[in-house]
């Protein structure tokens, strides 16, 4: 009794390591297809994270459209999974969504 339950740390699973915030700067325009209003949470070589006032469906392809200074990235891929971020009385229901791309996008390339 009176022990504390002391936890390891998790283990790191992602095999690409996640950009955001200031990271991510060099992004000019950023698009997600079928056209929604979305933000860029954060963005790897193997997906990105992103937020939105729709509902990601698990499953659901889409396209992101990226414009750096050194050129235009499309690349595709489908929905991971989806959660409710945030409810705020003024903007409603916000979503984040986790995209896994079909293809490795090279950052080293973009910004």
């Amino acid at each position: 009794m009176g022990r504390a339950l002391i936890r390891d740390r998790p283990t790191e699973r992602r095999h690409t390591p996640r950009r955001s915030g200031e990271a991510l700067s060099w992004i000019r325009e950023f698009r997600l297809r079928p056209r929604l209003d979305a933000t860029l949470v954060n963005l790897s070589e193997e997906g990105a994270v992103i937020e939105t006032s729709a509902y990601l469906c698990p499953g659901v392809r889409t396209f992101i459209h990226l414009v750096g200074p050194s050129g235009v990235w499309r690349v595709s891929g489908q929905v991971a999974r989806s959660w409710v971020a945030s409810i705020v009385a003024e903007h409603g229901v916000r979503y984040r969504g986790a995209l896994v791309f079909d293809r490795h996008l090279d950052l080293s390339t973009c910004g």
